[in-house]
Parts: structure tokens; sequence; C-alpha cells
């Protein structure tokens, strides 16, 4: 049979519950615009009034006995968070890929005054008018400064391509210095998440703080995660493990350290610092910066190698058929074997072989010849136009896909806003049922206190 008292302690229960949601609903508020905050809820449960203890001649109250807080919980979806997870992976690997191919894009400025395709249409033109004055000097100086300006746009050119690549290694080398960064303290957070959980404490806050690491390992490295039943979470990175309950592996960049290791057969690479086993990252900001390093730039490069080899052979072939000035054979124009180290290879105005005969009479039939690459269907200008135009295909491919990532990206983000985050019209209407309740509670206790009172001081005068 229950007390006489029992309503107090109900009436006691209720305000506890009531304070206890009335402080869920202030944390709420105050994180209100705290990055990676979940909305946390205060779960309610009723007090049985039938004991669990078997009793005899024992009758049970068939009203409960209060409430209890039974937890207070993040609200989370754990499917909602998974995709997210992998859609910033994307997102993060299709922008790198974008800002590399837009970084590329400014090395050959093209169509402009100043790119490489107006500096070669300039030098076919100069040695269209060598041909009609083959001997005069100044259109000679002209074709050789021409020439000159040639070759230093393919050396610039490769230069600026290497100092991508240079950058695309130290982003890398920073992304896996943060990835491993990140995976140790998720170790750690997961190990006081666990120990939380055995002592019955509250641990929102470090979930919090461990889901914001995860997803930035997603951003960086496209890695994944598992929720384990003791509250820690194993985190993969496709398919090998990072992260497993308190214990943690990290990663290393090795390979190539500069382009030339890379043409040469030794491309970037990641692997695990426990074994040395290859780690495989095709998604995140590591795997752009892998694919920028091993194929995008080293693409790109070769491809302006293409363009040197082809503009020194045609060019050396046909000068070398023609005489120079004193009726000599002429020699190579220029010198170098790709667009790293072409030059022109003469100084003297006299050496340049626009003749076509040897008898003196400079006729500029080899400097017509030269002239004529300018529309040849197989010289240096259709290679460098074909670069040109695989990469402007190519760069406004990655530019769509990235532009389409980011949308599917900022939806999914909604979405888990409108889920975990605070909604300050919520947490109002949740205050005032929480205060309403609070003094419910109380006026419950004053009523009962004032009926003890009646029972005990008043009855039988």
């Amino acid at each position: 049979m229950s007390s006489t008292f029992s309503g107090i302690s109900t009436a006691l229960s209720s305000l506890r519950a009531q304070r206890q949601g009335l402080d869920v609903a202030g944390q709420n508020i105050a994180n209100v615009n705290t990055a990676g905050y979940s909305r946390q809820r205060t779960e309610m449960t009723s007090v049985e009034g039938v004991s669990d203890v078997p009793t005899i001649w024992a009758k049970q109250d068939p009203v409960g006995s209060g409430v209890n807080v039974g937890d207070i919980t993040r609200i989370r979806d754990e499917l909602l968070e998974g995709r997210i997870r992998t859609e910033h992976g994307h997102n993060a690997y299709l922008s790198g890929q974008n800002e590399v191919y837009d970084n590329i894009q400014t090395v050959f400025k093209e169509p402009s005054d100043t790119g490489l395709q107006e500096r070669l249409s300039t030098f076919w033109s100069d040695w269209q008018d060598l041909s009609n004055t083959p001997g005069d000097n100044a259109v000679r100086t002209k074709v050789l400064q021409q020439g000159g300006a040639v070759a230093t746009a393919l050396n610039d050119a490769h230069t600026q391509l290497d100092t991508i690549w240079s950058s695309s290694r130290v982003a890398a080398t920073s992304q896996i210095n943060e990835i491993n960064s990140a995976v140790t303290e998720i170790a750690s957070l997961n190990k006081g998440i666990m120990q939380a959980k055995v002592g019955g404490l509250p641990a929102n806050e470090l979930a919090d703080r461990r889901d914001g690491l995860v997803l930035k390992l997603a951003d960086l490295a496209g890695a994944t995660a598992t929720l384990r039943d003791t509250g820690a979470v194993d985190v993969s990175l496709f398919g090998s493990t990072l992260v497993s309950g308190s214990s943690s592996r990290s990663l290393t960049l090795g390979g190539a350290a500069t382009m030339a290791d890379q043409a040469a057969g030794n491309p970037a690479s990641v692997s695990f610092t426990d074994n040395g086993q290859p780690a495989i990252v095709t998604s995140g900001e590591l795997g752009s910066s892998l694919e920028a390093l091993n194929k995008v730039v080293p693409k790109y490069a070769k491809s302006l190698d293409d363009v040197a080899t082809k503009l020194i052979s045609t060019v050396n072939d046909i000068h070398s058929a023609g005489y120079n000035k004193s009726g000599w054979a002429g020699g190579p124009f220029f010198s170098g074997e790709d667009a790293r180290t072409v030059a022109v290879a003469i100084t003297d105005t006299d050496d340049v072989a626009a003749s076509s005969t040897s008898d003196g009479r400079l006729d500029g039939g080899n400097a017509d010849a030269l002239g004529d690459l300018a529309v040849s269907g197989t010289g240096p200008d259709v290679t460098y136009r074909q670069l040109v135009a695989d990469l402007g295909v190519t760069a406004k491919s990655a530019t769509l896909k990235a532009e389409t990532q980011s949308t599917i990206t900022a939806d999914l983000d909604s979405t888990h806003e409108a889920t975990s985050g605070v909604s300050l019209d919520e947490e109002m209407s949740n205050l005032l049922q929480y205060q309403r309740a609070y003094e419910a509670a109380a006026k419950l206790m004053n009523t009962i206190d004032s009926t003890l009172n009646t029972l005990i001081n008043n009855t039988g005068r």
C-alpha cells in the first residue's frame, strides 16, 4: 500500500525532471551558433507503481511513482551522416580538381595576346617577312628575338607547371599531417566517450567534437565511419582501418619529390606508417592532390614537351636544309629537347638559313618554307591547339562537376541542419512546456503539503 507521502515524492521527481529539461533547452539555445553542435533532447520515462519484487499480502497502488530522466540524447541520423561524409569526400575531391585545372589554364592564357599561340604566329610571320627581304639584318634579328620569345614562353610554362606540381605536393604533405592529427584526437575522444558511457556520465559534447573530426577526415581523404555499441566509432579509409576504438594509425607520403622524379616512374604515394602497406586514397582533398601529382599536371607537362619537341624537330629539319648568308648549310635553329630546355641555338644573324640555295643569291626560299609551318597540318601549332582544346574541355567538365557536387553537398548539409541543428522556435516552445510543468509540480507539492498539514495538525480537534 502506498505511503501518504508518495505524492510528495512524485512531485519532487517531476520538479527534478522538468528542471533538467529546462537545463537541456538552455544548453541548446546557448549553442545555437556552435559549429558541429547536435541538438539534445531530454528522454523522460514514467516510474511504475508496481514493485518488481513479489510480496505476500501486499497490495500496490495502481498509480505510478513519478518520472525519471532516462537519458539526454543527441538528435542524429546515422544514415544521413554516412551519406554526408561520402558526398563531402566527393565534393572536396572535385573542388580540388577544379582548382588544379584553373591553375593550369592560367599557365597557357589562351586565347590572349601574350600566350604561346600568339608568339608562334608572330614567329612564323617573321619568317615570311624574312623570305621577302632575306638580306635584311633587322628582320633576321627579329626572327632570332621572336624565336627566343617562343622558347621563353615554353620555358616559363614548364616552370609554372612545375610550381603547380610542387604546390600540390606541399598540400598533400599538409593534408597527411592533418589526417594524422585528426585520427589521434578521434581515438582519444573515443576512449573518453567509452569511459563516460561505462560510468553513466554525459558525453554528448565529446561525441559532437569527434563527429566533427570524422567529417573532417571525410573531407580530407573520403574516410567512412561505423558507430559501435560502446559509443566509439571506427574510421576506415577504403576498407583499411584508421581508427579502431582508442587505437589509431598514421599515414606517410612517399614517392616523387619533384615532377621530374614522377616522370621517371616514381609516382607520389601514401602508405601506412606502421606496416608500410599502401593506403588507397581516391577521394577528398588528398585524393585530388594525388591525382594532380600523378596524372593531371604531368599530363599537361608532357603535352607541353610534345609541343616543344615538335617545334624543335620541324624548325631544325627545315633550317638545316637551308643556307645562311655566307652560303653555308644551316645548322639547328633551336637547342634542347623539351619545354624546359628549349632555346635559340643561333646568336649571329648571318647564320640564319633563309636561302634554299648555296650560290649566295639569298632567295629566301627556306625562310618561306619555315613561315609555311603556320598552316602545316603536322606543325607545332596543331599540337599546341590540341593541348589547349583538351585542357579547355576537361577544365569545363571539372567546373560543372564541382558545381553540381557542391549543390548536392549543400542540400545534404541543410537537411542535416534541419535534423540535428537547434531551432530557437522549438526550444522556446520547450522552455514554456517545461516551465509550466515545473510550476504544476510545485503546485502539486504545495497542495499535498497543505492537505497533510490539515490531516496532521487539525484532525481530531
